[in-house]
């Protein structure tokens, strides 16, 4: 086809038909309006399917009748292309439209349009909805996966944050090891010092008395002696001494007269004098002297003794070693005196509790109602009398032996007023002996002790159970009197010494000693109607009890029902009700010094000593085997725990803030000592016969773990804190220790 062909010349346009142009415009606005109604009713269909899949919440709809969809428009776009491409084929063959032929072709076409029904989508329904559930499943699946890699990242992040605390934890306890490594060298480094010190000046002392005393064996050697009467003897002849200087020879004058007639003479004396006699012989003496002293007396010497020392060495040399050995043999000889009455004699000096009479005065002043006639100062120095004093300590012992002799027959007779005076006296002795002293007199001590305290203690445990009303009977009756003469403390006090003296000697002393206290006497000593400073004191005394293989007083008699693990439970029961329990002291109703009250902060104090006890006891292997065993021990701990924690916030920073957290500290210190040292230890399974110990376990470790030490807290050790994480670690998952944590830090920051 040529150029030519498309060249339309415009008498050629003149010759078309007026509105060919208008029926053209509109054949292409109805071919338009057509693919926008088909477009419209696919739409309309799809909003139909997504309706009744419920797929009106927004998810994306996936068409799948794309190709349905792109093939309306070009069909649209077809019809207009014909109507066009028409008209022109008209008139290249010349043919001449004319308006009626027109406005009929225009009117088929549209009633064609109209009378055609709109085309159905070829897609499924079933496919669709096959389709749609993959989809849903797979989103479903895909759901699942990221919870599943949500929770894998929490676990991890759970477990590296547990490691990175327990990493912190072992550094924290590395460095206090190491610190406690330096100052425990530090320690013994300036003990090796201090004791090299006090070697030098004992030596230095010991030279020093050395010198004192041998100046008194000098002093002493000097007592003037009667002097034996000389015989004469007869004079020897003049004789040259050695020691005299030779006369040089006089030659003659040369004046020409005889030498012999001249006397020389001086002018300025008118006499002779006489010279003094030149000893006759330089080793002879006149009388000879026998020197009692075992030391030679130190004189001026003359000096031409001084230039023979000098010129003989030797000679002195010798001298000196002598009298080292004179020294020695002074020394043996002052060893020998051991100064065994010195006790004795201290003890006759020293005041008695009156504070006016001494000790023997006061004795003089007492009588046994059986022996009137004798004074009780008569009856002790007749049982010393009989006694052989081979050295000190015997002597000690002999007088302590004495002491109980006669405070003994004070508990036969019923007569305790010198019981007192009797107590002070062997306190003194015992504080100035060597712990075997105190040791060897504990078979007779502790019988006497103990009846005297069941004199005072047992009648006024027995009454305060009934009431006050009982306790006011009891000390009108005679009580006061009682409890006047015979010192309970006192008496305590010296159980106490003899306990710490035996439990520093290796043997079986301490097993001894506890065999001899009886279990009942124990407990009745730590009721909380005793008085605070005498359950404080048998606190102390019980914890020289922990030994390899019991804890508290010792059962050897087969006759006793009860066993020793029995009594060891019930002793631990006892002390962990002081817990719970406040010592109110049953006063005497009328008392001419009547004790001050039990304060808050006595009661703290007094648990707090009750946890280190527990603390010494669980130390041994048998004793934190036992404590674990318990079926209290752990439980009320915890409450006890719990209840500190709830006393910060309920008084905070109160007089008692301090003693409170020492309390916190020291019971979790003592609960993680007992779960670590027994393998395998369950700590809920202990909690089930405490009320309310499930709870107080996870509220208690829980606000500890996560406490941060801020004013309320401040004094928690961080020790105590990673204590507390690692038993919730063993306890708790790692939801529950979430969730737990995200309730208290909440708590904190609202506090």
């Amino acid at each position: 086809m040529s150029g030519d062909d498309f060249d339309f010349s415009d008498h050629d346009l003149d010759d078309l038909p007026a509105n060919t142009f208008e029926q053209f415009e509109a054949a292409a606005i109805r071919a338009t309006q057509q693919q926008a109604t088909q477009q419209q009713a696919t739409q309309q269909q799809h909003a139909a399917l997504a309706s009744d899949y419920g797929l009106d919440d927004g998810d994306e709809v996936i068409n799948l009748d794309d190709q349905d969809r792109f093939a309306q428009p070009q069909q649209g776009r077809a019809h207009a292309s014909h109507a066009t491409y028409d008209a022109y084929d008209a008139y290249e063959e010349g043919t001449t439209i004319d308006e009626g032929d027109t406005y009929q072709h225009e009117h088929e076409n549209e009633h064609m349009q109209l009378v055609e029904p709109p085309r159905q989508s070829q897609a499924d329904p079933d496919q669709l909805l096959s389709r749609i559930k993959k989809l849903e499943q797979e989103k479903a699946r895909q759901r699942r996966e990221a919870e599943d890699l949500k929770n894998k990242l929490q676990t991890k992040s759970g477990e590296a944050d547990t490691i990175r605390r327990r990493h912190d934890a072992e550094l924290r306890r590395h460095e206090r090891q190491l610190a406690d490594q330096q100052q425990y060298h530090g320690d013994e480094l300036a003990k090796l010092k201090a004791e090299i010190e006090a070697l030098r000046r004992e030596k230095e002392q010991a030279a020093t008395s050395s010198m004192f005393n041998q100046h008194d064996v000098r002093d002493a050697s000097l007592v003037p002696r009667a002097r034996k009467p000389m015989t004469a003897r007869p004079k020897a002849g003049p004789s040259k001494s050695p020691a005299g200087t030779p006369k040089k020879p006089r030659g003659p004058m040369g004046d020409g007269f005889d030498d012999n007639d001249v006397v020389m003479a001086s002018p300025s004396r008118t006499r002779e004098r006489q010279k003094t006699a030149t000893p006759s012989l330089a080793g002879k003496r006149k009388r000879n002297v026998v020197d009692a002293s075992p030391i030679p007396l130190q004189l001026s010497e003359p000096p031409s003794q001084s230039r023979e020392k000098e010129e003989g060495a030797g000679a002195g040399a010798e001298t000196v070693e002598e009298d080292v050995r004179v020294d020695a043999a002074l020394l043996d000889f002052f060893r020998k005196d051991d100064r065994r009455f010195d006790l004795l004699h201290r003890l006759m000096a020293h005041m008695s509790p009156n504070g006016t009479d001494r000790v023997f005065d006061a004795l003089a002043q007492y009588r046994y109602p059986s022996m009137l006639s004798k004074r009780l100062s008569s009856v002790f120095y007749d049982i010393l009398s009989v006694k052989t004093f081979q050295d000190v300590h015997t002597l000690a012992l002999d007088i302590c032996y004495a002491i109980c002799d006669l405070w003994a027959q004070c508990l036969t007779e019923h007569y305790y007023a010198p019981i007192n005076m009797l107590l002070d006296a062997l306190h003194f002795v015992l504080a100035r002996e060597r712990s075997e002293t105190a040791c060897k007199i504990k078979t007779h001590f502790v019988p006497l002790m103990i009846d005297s305290v069941d004199l005072v203690a047992n009648p006024l445990s027995k009454a305060a159970k009934a009431g006050q009303e009982a306790v006011n009977a009891l000390y009108a009756s005679g009580h006061r009197e009682i409890t006047a003469q015979i010192d309970v403390l006192e008496c305590l006090e010296l159980l106490y010494l003899i306990a710490t003296s035996c439990v520093g000697l290796e043997g079986t002393e301490p097993a001894e000693l506890w065999e001899a206290i009886p279990s009942d006497f124990t407990l009745m000593l730590l009721n909380k109607e005793q008085p605070i400073a005498q359950i404080s004191l048998m606190l102390d005394i019980i914890a020289t009890s922990a030994l390899p293989t019991s804890i508290g007083p010792i059962i050897t008699s087969a006759s006793q029902t009860d066993s020793q693990a029995t009594r060891e439970d019930a002793l631990i029961g006892r002390l962990t009700n002081i817990f719970t329990e406040t010592p109110s002291s049953t006063a005497d109703p009328s008392p001419a010094d009547p004790p001050d009250p039990v304060t808050e902060t006595d009661t703290l104090s007094l648990r707090l000593q009750v946890l280190s006890l527990l603390t010494i006891l669980s130390i041994p292997p048998y004793g934190a085997t036992h404590l674990a065993q318990n079926r209290i021990c752990i439980g009320r701990l915890i409450k006890y725990l719990d209840r500190l924690l709830n006393t910060l916030y309920k008084t905070p920073l109160a007089p008692t803030q301090s003693t409170a957290i020492a309390s916190i500290n020291a019971c979790m210190k003592l609960i993680f000592h007992i779960v670590s040292s027994n393998p395998g230890f369950d700590v809920k399974s202990k909690l089930v016969n405490t009320l309310g110990g499930q709870h107080a376990y996870l509220v208690s470790l829980t606000r500890l773990a996560f406490s941060e030490g801020l004013v309320l807290e401040r004094g928690i050790e961080d020790e105590v804190v990673d204590m507390a994480h690692g038993i919730l670690d063993e306890g708790l998952s790692l939801e529950e220790g979430e969730a737990f944590g995200g309730v208290f830090s909440t708590g904190t920051s609202a506090a």
